[in-house]
């Protein structure tokens, strides 16, 4: 069921050479010429239609053919797919992270790379791979970007492509409700963290790559393939999708002192050089909580109380679109091509 990285593996698959090139010039751009775009509607503070409407009005006159298909409550974004008859090339998520991970579901069980439009309110994949949050430059990676094959972490009944937690950040994704987040964005996350600072703290027993597990106590363990936050904020500098590997973060309970540490720490890149955090890395990852506590999964908190949580990699799962080289970037985008943790030895040359 789970696959292991290969040593020495590329991450990155070059685009091929367009037939009609002349042998020996630099081979042309991808150019994906069917797009399904998947929409989640009520995503981020702001709908979807009208950035929908730019979408396929653009795509038309570029001679793209475009089909949409709308999330509802009783269809997420791999179903959607699903229910879309036809070929198509790629596939755009137009919503936050979880629609994105909804249709990176449909993406590898189809071998369709994925684009995406950011409409959530963190959108951390888009940021950690700096992708455009308008509609012109998020079709043009769509069709001509390059593909950037990445892991992506899968637990008993799911997978996920940002993090895993049990813990304080289950209980702060709680309090962050939708209608915090609608009326201040990521605000809704800094409330609801200091409002959950005096929580018990959990025991952990942690086994990785099926060593002897050991105990080490925390307010929250959090396993992360992608370690990106809002605003491109990196918590832990070396947190890779591209590496093989998943990333173990145990934070110990902190004041409220302590707290503005952690996040001063966290937006360096740096959390795991405070004293209170315990940073590890494996390719499967068990984590056991006393007593029983909240799970979240990509943002989304899973029903009940819950004892375990065991995390496996599965290394170049999906095929994700990230901007060609020289895509002009307004100032506030990260400068940021590839996957910022993709060494320079891994990347294609050319266009």
């Amino acid at each position: 069921m789970f696959t292991t990285p290969k040593e020495g593996a590329s991450t990155v698959e070059p685009p091929p050479a367009d037939a009609d090139a002349v042998s020996g010039s630099e081979p042309r751009r991808l150019h994906h010429r069917r797009i399904l775009a998947v929409v989640n509607p009520v995503a981020g503070p702001r709908g979807s239609q009208r950035a929908v409407k730019d979408l396929v009005d653009r795509a038309d006159k570029l001679g793209i053919d475009v089909g949409v298909v709308e999330t509802r409550p009783d269809l997420n974004g791999e179903q959607a797919v699903a229910s879309k008859t036809g070929d198509y090339d790629c596939y755009l998520a137009l919503g936050g992270d979880g629609t994105v991970m909804e249709v990176a579901e449909a993406a590898m069980k189809n071998k369709v790379p994925m684009a995406v439009l950011p409409r959530g309110t963190a959108n951390a994949v888009a940021w950690h791979f700096g992708l455009p949050f308008d509609v012109p430059r998020a079709l043009k990676v769509a069709v001509e970007g390059r593909r950037v094959e990445i892991d992506v972490a899968r637990t008993a009944d799911r997978d996920f492509l940002l993090v895993a937690g049990l813990g304080y950040d289950a209980h702060v994704i709680t309090d962050a409700t939708r209608e915090l987040k609608r009326r201040f964005g990521f605000l809704a996350y800094l409330y609801a963290a200091l409002k959950n600072l005096g929580r018990r703290p959990y025991s952990f027993r942690v086994r990785l790559d099926g060593e002897k597990p050991f105990r080490v106590r925390g307010a929250s363990a959090v396993i992360t393939n992608i370690g990106t936050l809002a605003g491109n904020i990196r918590l832990v500098r070396n947190v890779s999708p591209v590496d093989g590997r998943l990333d173990l973060i145990v934070v110990a309970p902190a004041s409220f002192g302590a707290f503005f540490r952690l996040v001063f720490f966290g937006m360096l890149g740096r959390l795991q050089e405070d004293p209170r955090v315990r940073y590890y890395q494996a390719s499967h990852i068990r984590v056991e909580c006393r007593p029983n506590g909240p799970l979240e999964v990509d943002g989304n908190v899973i029903e009940g109380s819950h004892r375990d949580l065991e995390v496996k990699v599965m290394p170049r799962a999906l095929t994700i679109m990230v901007p060609p080289e020289g895509m002009w970037k307004v100032p506030w985008m990260p400068d940021v091509p590839w996957s910022p943790s993709l060494p320079k030895n891994m990347r294609p040359e050319g266009p």
